[in-house]
């Protein structure tokens, strides 16, 4: 997790590249939310899905029988 002064960093780079892109544009009536999306890639703020650390073990039976 990023820490608070880096995540307001990071939303300012992106706030300047939304406004960019909407500038490059011909500053469209809305869209505005599209801008940020691909402002947040390119920023590259976007958090990217991660992977579990730890694979989940198996639960064996509570009688004891069975096999896990």
């Amino acid at each position: 997790m990023a820490n608070p002064e880096q995540a307001s960093n990071d939303e300012e780079k992106i706030k300047a590249r939304a406004y960019a892109i909407w500038e490059e544009e011909g500053r469209p009536e809305g869209g505005h939310l599209e801008h940020w999306r691909r402002a947040e890639l390119e920023v590259g703020a976007a958090a990217p899905p991660t992977a579990p650390t730890e694979t989940p073990q198996p639960i064996p039976p509570r009688n004891g029988k069975g096999k896990i």
